[in-house]
């Protein structure tokens, strides 16, 4: 194509966008593994999208963007300067994405939207690996397309026929997620799941998957959050703790709007792997689960001193009686060690011991308890100094 053949830029579908881009990447003086290359072939484009709508010349912009991606990262392997082109221009796709006309891009393009999504599967269908990133502009753009087209239904199964025609590229990552978000469209959960499932062999993201928890929490979608918050409880969700963190965030939201599906979060977050632990004991604090806790830690040797006195506060106010196993057991723990460092350490717990007493109105019972305990460790000097020193015994 011609740039004569380029002045009624609005006629011009986007295949034929596409030969025009490609057009003016020929021209560029760099190559595409230059960091410059992005830039130069953007600058070439410009003159073309005067004539335009705000909405027409984002798309345009997008498929330049979409096409230089496609260009350079063109494989797993890079060089160290294309990895610096490829990650100007996956942070221009996400910059471009956010700028906000995408929703008016949907309203008032949407013929060209769609065949953008299509050179995209076409693109990616046609190529033993795509960058990850494609799927997530694929997504954005889906989910623009759904909620403004009437007829978005059948766009779906338009679209699985599409991505499901290929040769055996239908088990790569890009279709795979793809499919599952058709899937997800149609409110088929359990085939988007084993899609997503096929695609973890592949290298897929958590954060991809999250994408769709964010879709349904957005949208006060919570029977299905919850569904999928349960069915995401594996050891996938621990590998980070920003992850670890939002699948919480998510579970608080299904609760504060189905206050009844909190035993089932509390069986899906128990469910997670060991490394994920730090997430049960968070919401047991959070949710006043005080006894459960303080078993937990009991049960894990913990040690009220690796605690800030602020982080036992909400305890004490709320359930101090349960604080007092976990006092009693370190104390007798520090005072195993037998160690001048290890009795200071008792001492300090035995005065939280005297003001939970006091709190609980049982100081007979504390003077009795402290009496015994100085008796029965008589013979350590350095504790019974430790114990005057803090001011519990005569």
């Amino acid at each position: 194509m011609t740039k004569m053949e380029t002045n009624r830029m609005t006629e011009l579908s986007v295949a034929q966008w596409q030969e025009l881009i490609a057009s003016c990447a020929r021209e560029a003086a760099s190559s595409q593994y230059e960091r410059n290359y992005g830039i130069e072939v953007r600058s070439k484009m410009r003159p073309f999208m005067s004539e335009m709508t705000p909405e027409e010349a984002w798309l345009f912009e997008l498929n330049a963007l979409l096409f230089l991606l496609g260009k350079q990262a063109n494989s797993r392997q890079l060089s160290y300067s294309t990895q610096m082109a490829v990650s100007e221009t996956v942070h221009a796709l996400e910059s471009h994405l956010h700028s906000g006309l995408l929703p008016e891009a949907a309203v008032k393009q949407p013929g060209r939207l769609l065949e953008t999504t299509a050179y995209m599967r076409e693109t990616a269908l046609g190529r033993a690996w795509t960058p990850p990133f494609y799927l997530v502009i694929y997504a954005e753009l889906w989910i623009s397309l759904i909620s403004s087209k009437a007829e978005g239904h059948r766009l779906l199964l338009e679209e699985l026929v599409h991505l499901t025609e290929g040769p055996s590229k239908s088990d790569a990552l890009f279709p795979l997620v793809a499919r599952a978000w058709m899937h997800f469209w149609l409110e088929e959960d359990q085939q988007a799941w084993r899609l997503l499932g096929a695609a973890e062999r592949h290298g897929l993201e958590l954060e991809q998957v999250f994408r769709f928890l964010r879709l349904l929490e957005e949208s006060g979608n919570w029977t299905r959050l919850e569904a999928w918050l349960s069915h995401c409880a594996n050891e996938q969700v621990g590998r980070s703790p920003r992850s670890l963190g939002e699948y919480g965030r998510y579970w608080d939201a299904v609760v504060r709007a189905l206050p009844e599906a909190e035993e089932r979060m509390w069986r899906a977050i128990a469910s997670l792997p060991p490394y994920c632990s730090s997430l049960y004991v968070e919401k047991l604090m959070s949710y006043g689960r005080w006894r459960q806790w303080i078993d937990y830690q009991l049960s894990h040797g913990s040690d009220p001193l690796g605690f800030r006195a602020k982080d036992l506060q909400p305890i004490e106010k709320e359930a101090p009686e349960a604080l007092l196993p976990f006092y009693h057991q370190s104390v007798e723990r520090y005072v195993l060690q037998k160690n001048r460092d290890g009795y200071k350490r008792a001492v300090k717990l035995l005065k939280r011991l005297a003001k939970l007493y006091k709190k609980l109105k049982r100081e007979q019972r504390w003077e009795t308890y402290i009496e015994t305990f100085a008796g029965r460790h008589s013979r350590l000097r350095a504790l019974q100094e430790e114990l005057r020193k803090g001011g519990l015994i005569p």
